[in-house]
């Protein structure tokens, strides 16, 4: 069952009947114990039985279920904090389904979210202005925020302006929230942001939302957000933006806390 990229929703539907088309049980065993897994956020588990999904799919020549293993493995890399090892597994999908005609955008979103985590902006904007026409409303959308985010990052204030606009009605609440903040500055609606993927349990992007705020506000107040995105990163195991945030809020005058939670963090 095919998890969305940065939400956890499922696309996938359910089976035919087994009168219809005998199911194979070990594909099905496999699939939910990784989505069990990832749905717990263990996402190491989740791409262990992914991977053997995979592998089990291959030995069927079953061109749907290879699809759907390979974007499950390459969406658990994600979440694992390993944009390399995503972004080569969308690779060898793209190139595995290219060879049977088949085209499926949505590894080009894995490609570009995978580019973006390693700092490669160019190349992420590559990939992710592909999907920005042609692609299905909800990749389209999807493709925009992150062109938005790419845009903030590189100080494109022209280019986050045309990626917020280009979000449709269908976009995603938060996103739409998120990318009015970036243009605003307005702490406010990044904290409402934060607010909707907290609701989503899009943690990861709670955390980037919390940084948002405290990046436009007065320091006191800054300091305590920088805290909190930090404290959350470094409970994803996102040690890179938790070192980052949490050194933000010692400069601002959390010195203790902040100490305290840079302590705790692995030393990688």
């Amino acid at each position: 069952m095919r998890q969305t990229i940065l939400l956890l929703a499922f696309l996938a539907g359910c089976g035919s009947p087994r009168s219809e088309k005998p199911d194979d049980a070990t594909l099905t065993r496999l699939r939910h114990a990784g989505d069990a897994a990832y749905n717990l956020e263990r996402a190491d588990e989740a791409a262990s039985q992914y991977r053997a999904a995979l592998a089990r799919a291959r030995q069927r020549d079953d061109a749907a279920a290879i699809a759907d293993a390979g974007f499950n493995l390459a969406t658990a890399e994600l979440r694992s904090g390993h944009p390399h090892a995503a972004r080569r597994i969308a690779g060898e999908m793209q190139a595995e389904l290219g060879r049977r005609g088949i085209h499926d955008p949505a590894f080009a979103l894995v490609m570009a979210t995978a580019l973006f985590r390693q700092d490669d902006m160019a190349g992420a904007d590559q990939v992710a202005s592909s999907l920005t026409s042609g692609a299905t409303p909800e990749l389209a959308n999807a493709a925009w925020f992150l062109r938005g985010l790419i845009a903030d990052a590189r100080g494109d204030q022209a280019g986050l302006m045309r990626a917020a606009a280009a979000l449709t009605p269908r976009a995603d609440s938060a996103d739409t929230v998120e990318l009015r903040a970036r243009l605003s500055h307005d702490p406010d609606l990044a904290l409402r942001s934060a607010d909707l993927r907290r609701d989503m349990l899009d943690y990861r992007g709670m955390a980037r939302a919390l940084a948002l705020a405290a990046r436009d506000s007065p320091p006191t107040t800054a300091a305590d957000l920088y805290l909190r995105a930090g404290r959350s990163a470094a409970a994803q195991g996102d040690v890179a933006r938790a070192r980052l945030w949490l050194s933000e809020a010692r400069q601002r005058g959390l010195r203790v806390e902040a100490d305290r939670a840079l302590h705790d963090l692995p030393s990688r």
